[in-house]
């Protein structure tokens, strides 16, 4: 199992690279939709902040019985925050 800072860490990392990308695929196409791209961005720093409040508190969560499947959850749910870059190549805001 990974420490907690390294999970902490990862969802950092890996939202600093999506935002960037949202920003520069925005910078290169003019005709971008703006609604869309601020739906996208938003989602990406929602699910940062969840992440990151999950792997903090990982005491909260009721469903888990360990903590080992706890982080695991946690780190299925990061695939979820790629899957919002997917969504955004896919639609090309």
């Amino acid at each position: 199992m990974a420490s907690i800072r390294k999970t902490k860490k990862e969802i950092n990392e890996l939202t600093y690279h999506l935002l960037s990308k949202c920003y520069a695929i925005r910078g290169f196409e003019s005709e971008a939709d703006s609604q869309r791209f601020d739906e996208i961005v938003t989602k990406i720093v929602y699910l940062r902040n969840d992440l990151i409040q999950r792997a903090n508190h990982p005491e909260n969560d009721a469903e888990s019985a360990t903590l080992k499947e706890h982080f695991a959850k946690v780190k299925a749910d990061l695939q979820e925050l790629a899957q919002s870059f997917e969504e955004l190549k896919s639609d090309r805001i």
